[in-house]
């Protein structure tokens, strides 16, 4: 429990310092208020952060334990306003908690828990407010914190499979880049010298290799800042909206990496609109959100135009068969739950199904691209050492 470091008055003027271990704020408060003090302030004590804790982002993670820990306090029967200041004491990551601290201020200030949520979108993410939301208007706010909290920890777990996924072959492509590079910078050059003093015609592929690392030696710190502007470009661009559609757009076309992405994104619709018809949210108002969730700019445009569709009468199944996104087994599973009746149900299957084929389709695509590199960082490599041993291998046989 934190140790708060706290400063209490009495309405006649006598003034309370001390510090001691208390589970939360409230409890502080309660103790302070039956002695007849009311708090002026607190501070937990010994808590101290880095700059780099200052830096640290709340992420998938957070969210996710946020959520179940919450939802075991409120079947606790412990109101939403002190649960949350238990919540606050617990956190580690400082933005979080001031986060939290906000909103434990908010709450008790009367505004109700989404739209306190509602104030930090950078934290909260629009999904699990609209959320929220339903669980207010509907008295069932514990359960939709339990399915939250499985929704989150799913799609945390899916990212680490990802980002897993391509640990390897962004090391592989650091290291090519790194032996390159020094054979290019170092190594080239010094034996450019040995060779051009024994004279002799050198290959054409050594000539341009030479012509390469001459190149690069004298321009290292220009290479450097165009790498650097670059890497700003592309961070740029990948806020544009027009990029992020043509770049969705080509993940959705690539041979390799269309079938992982297809069913990434097949098992997010399904895991998400099961949640959310489950909560009782309406299939229109369901849909807007689901833009925000897919992940992609251009499913989430045809997924308008399938909104629109639904507006107008037609079949769920038939507008979102007309966007030729999703496999056939989703849009068979959509028919069966609009005839009986239970879409939820039937999304809810249908995404621990794909969860287990994305699992599958990563480790597929995993398995073919480290070879790939490797061949790749041998070929790269072979290539620049051939340039240097070809005229070793003249001069050689010259002298013989």
């Amino acid at each position: 429990m934190p140790i708060y470091t706290f400063r209490a008055k009495k309405l006649n003027g006598e003034e309370l310092t001390g510090t001691q271990e208390f589970a939360s704020i409230e409890v502080l408060k309660a103790m302070l208020s039956d002695q007849g003090f009311f708090l002026i302030d607190a501070q937990i004590k010994g808590k101290e952060y880095s700059f780099g804790e200052l830096l640290k982002r709340v992420d998938m993670k957070d969210i996710s334990l946020f959520c179940r820990q919450f939802s075991v306090i409120l079947n606790a029967g412990i109101p939403i306003v002190e649960a949350i200041a238990i919540l606050r004491d617990q956190v580690e990551k400082k933005k979080f908690r001031d986060t939290l601290e906000d909103v434990h201020d908010q709450l008790q200030r009367g505004n109700l828990f989404s739209s306190t949520l509602l104030a930090h979108p950078k934290v909260f993410p629009d999904f699990m407010i609209n959320m929220v939301e339903v669980g207010e208007a509907s008295g069932t706010l514990d359960s939709i914190m339990i399915s939250l909290a499985e929704y989150y920890e799913k799609e945390n777990k899916l990212r680490r499979k990802i980002k897993s996924a391509m640990t390897y072959p962004m090391i592989l492509l650091i290291l090519m880049i790194g032996v390159v590079t020094l054979l290019m910078v170092k190594v080239l050059p010094t034996f450019a010298n040995i060779l051009q003093s024994m004279g002799g015609e050198l290959p054409a592929l050594t000539k341009i290799l030479m012509g390469m690392s001459d190149f690069m030696v004298k321009n290292m710190v220009l290479i450097f800042a165009i790498v650097a502007l670059g890497g700003i470009g592309l961070r740029v661009l990948s806020k544009n909206d027009e990029f992020r559609f043509w770049w969705d757009s080509l993940k959705l076309r690539a041979p390799v990496i269309k079938t992982t992405v297809v069913k990434v994104i097949t098992a997010r619709f399904a895991r998400s609109m099961g949640i959310l018809l489950k909560s009782g949210i309406p299939i229109i108002r369901s849909f807007e959100i689901m833009n925000d969730l897919l992940g992609n700019r251009l499913v989430a445009h045809k997924f308008t135009e399938c909104r629109d569709e639904v507006m107008e009468g037609k079949g769920i199944s038939g507008s979102i068969k007309k966007m030729g996104v999703f496999p056939p087994m989703l849009i068979h599973m959509i028919e069966v739950g609009e005839a009986t009746g239970q879409l939820d149900e039937m999304l809810t299957r249908t995404a621990g199904f794909f969860d287990e084929e994305v699992e599958e389709a990563i480790e597929k695509l995993t398995a073919m691209l480290e070879p790939a590199m490797i061949v790749i960082m041998a070929v790269v490599v072979g290539t620049v050492v051939m340039a240097m041993m070809l005229p070793m291998v003249s001069i050689m046989q010259t002298v013989h």
